[in-house]
C-alpha cells in the first residue's frame, strides 16, 4: 500500500493539475511545463528504484542486450528466444546506457530509464509545438508533463515509448513547421526513419510525415529516407558487431517478429477468458483484424490534418490489436493532447488508472493472485477501448475554417493570413 501511496499519489496530483490547467484557464510558460514534468518523472523514477519489483524486460532483456552490443556480438543472434529484439539502434542506446553507467558508478536500475525519461522530457515543448490552437501551447504542453502515461512508461517502466514518440513527433513538426526547402524533407525523413528502426509501430507516424510535406518530389525524399536509416542500421550490425551479410534476412525477421502473447487487452482477452496465454492461433486473425481496422482509419481519416490522422491511426491501432502492452497507452498521448478533443480527458484519464493497476498494484501480487487480478483487470480493457474509441478525432479536426491548426500546416497560408488586408 506504501508504494502504491507513494507512486500514485503524484500521479494523481499530475492529472488533476492538466485538468485544472484547462478548466481555469493557465497559460504555463515552458519552464513551468518543463520543471513540473521533470520533477514527477523524479519521484516516479525514486519510487521505481527503491522497489523490490523490477520491469523484466528493463532488469534483464535490455541489460542483456547493452551487454552483448559491448561485447560485440549480435543481440538477434545471441539473446534468448522469446527476449526483446532490437534492431542495431535501440541496441547501441542500450550499450551507451550501460557503458555511461559503469563510467559514473550509477546502477542500471537507474540508467537504464534515463533515455526513456530524457525523452519524453523532450516530448513536452514538442506537444506545444504540435497543438491544434497555438494559442494554447503552452497549456497543451504543461498537460503533457502531467499526464500520467507517459510518465509511467518512462520513469516505471523504462520502456522505449518515449524515445520512439520523440522521433516521430519531432518528424511532423519538422514536416509541417520546418519551412522552405529540400532539407525539410530530408530532415523529417531522417527522423522518421529513426523512429521506425526504433520500433516497428512507427510506420503508422509516417502517413502524417508525408501528408504534412508539400508536393510529390519531397513526400518521395521523405519515404526514401524512412527506408533508408534502418538499413543503414542493420548493415552496421555487420561492421560492428559480426553478424554475416548472409544472415541479414533471418536477422531482420527476428527483429520484427514477436511473441504471441494473448490475453491481456481487448476481443483476446474475452476469448481467453482473461487468461493471458501463449498462443499463435490467436495472431493469424488478430493480425487481419489490425490491419483492417487501421486500413478503415487511414481512409476514413485520408484528407484530415496530419496530426489528427496520426492520432487516428494508433488510436486504431490499439482498439484493434490483438496483441498488448500497457506501453502502448503511451503511443497516442501525445497527439491526443495536442489536439485536445471532446474524448481527450476522459481517455488520458481511464488509460492511466488502467496502466496505473497494472504498474503499481498487478505488481504486488504473487502469482495466484496476479492471475485471478488479471482476469477482470484484461477484461477491464474494454473499457478503456471505449473510451479510446470516443477520443477518436473528426476528420474535419484542423482543416480550414474548423481549427487554428490550419494555419500552422499550410505556411503558406499562415503567410496569407498575416498580411494586413486591404
Amino acid at each position: 500500500m506504501t508504494h502504491v501511496l507513494a507512486a500514485g499519489l503524484p500521479l494523481t496530483i499530475g492529472l488533476v493539475l492538466a485538468v485544472a490547467a484547462a478548466r481555469a484557464g493557465w497559460r504555463p510558460p515552458l519552464t513551468a511545463a518543463l520543471a513540473v514534468g521533470a520533477l514527477l518523472r523524479l519521484v516516479l523514477l525514486v519510487v521505481a528504484v527503491r522497489d523490490g519489483w523490477q520491469p523484466y524486460d528493463l532488469a534483464e532483456d535490455f541489460r542483456s542486450t547493452a551487454d552483448t552490443v559491448l561485447d560485440g556480438r549480435d543481440p538477434l543472434v545471441h539473446l534468448r528466444e522469446g527476449g526483446w529484439h532490437f534492431l542495431p539502434f535501440l541496441a547501441y542506446v542500450l550499450a551507451g546506457q550501460r557503458a555511461l553507467g559503469e563510467l559514473l558508478g550509477v546502477p542500471w536500475g537507474v540508467v537504464g530509464r534515463a533515455v526513456p525519461i530524457l525523452c519524453d522530457l523532450a516530448l513536452i515543448p514538442l506537444v506545444g509545438r504540435l497543438a491544434a490552437d497555438p494559442g494554447k501551447s503552452g497549456l497543451r504542453a504543461f498537460q503533457y508533463a502531467c499526464a500520467p502515461v507517459g510518465a509511467m512508461v518512462s520513469a516505471i517502466h523504462g520502456q522505449f515509448a518515449p524515445i520512439t514518440l520523440l522521433l516521430g513527433v519531432a518528424a511532423l513538426v519538422v514536416a509541417r513547421d520546418g519551412g522552405r526547402g529540400a532539407g525539410r524533407a530530408h530532415a523529417a525523413g531522417i527522423l522518421v526513419g529513426f523512429a521506425v528502426t526504433s520500433a516497428s509501430w512507427a510506420a503508422l507516424m509516417l502517413p502524417g510525415v508525408l501528408l504534412a510535406l508539400p508536393g510529390v518530389r519531397n513526400r518521395v525524399v521523405a519515404f526514401v529516407w524512412t527506408g533508408v536509416v534502418p538499413l543503414v542500421f542493420l548493415l552496421s550490425g555487420c561492421v560492428f558487431l559480426g553478424t554475416p551479410v548472409g544472415d541479414l534476412p533471418s536477422t531482420l525477421a527476428k527483429s520484427l517478429s514477436t511473441r504471441p502473447v494473448v490475453g491481456d487487452w481487448g476481443w483476446t482477452a474475452v476469448a481467453t477468458g482473461g487468461q493471458q496465454i501463449v498462443d499463435p492461433a490467436y495472431a493469424r486473425p488478430g493480425l487481419l483484424i489490425l490491419a483492417a481496422g487501421v486500413l478503415a482509419a487511414a481512409w476514413w481519416w485520408r484528407r484530415a490534418d496530419p496530426a489528427v490522422l496520426t492520432a487516428a491511426l494508433l488510436l486504431a491501432f490499439l482498439i484493434a490489436t490483438h496483441r498488448f502492452g500497457t506501453q502502448y497507452l503511451a503511443w497516442p498521448m501525445p497527439y491526443l493532447i495536442a489536439l485536445a478533443g471532446r474524448g481527450t480527458w476522459p481517455a488520458v484519464a481511464v488509460s492511466g488508472l488502467w496502466a496505473g493497476f497494472g504498474y503499481l498494484v498487478t505488481t504486488r501480487l504473487d502469482a495466484p493472485a496476479w492471475r485471478d487480478a488479471h482476469v477482470w483487470w484484461s477484461l477491464s480493457s474494454l473499457v478503456v477501448i471505449a473510451v479510446l474509441v470516443r477520443a477518436l478525432p473528426p476528420r474535419d479536426l484542423g482543416t480550414p475554417g474548423k481549427s487554428g491548426s490550419s494555419e500552422r500546416s499550410d505556411p503558406a497560408r499562415r503567410a496569407a493570413a498575416q498580411t494586413p488586408a486591404p
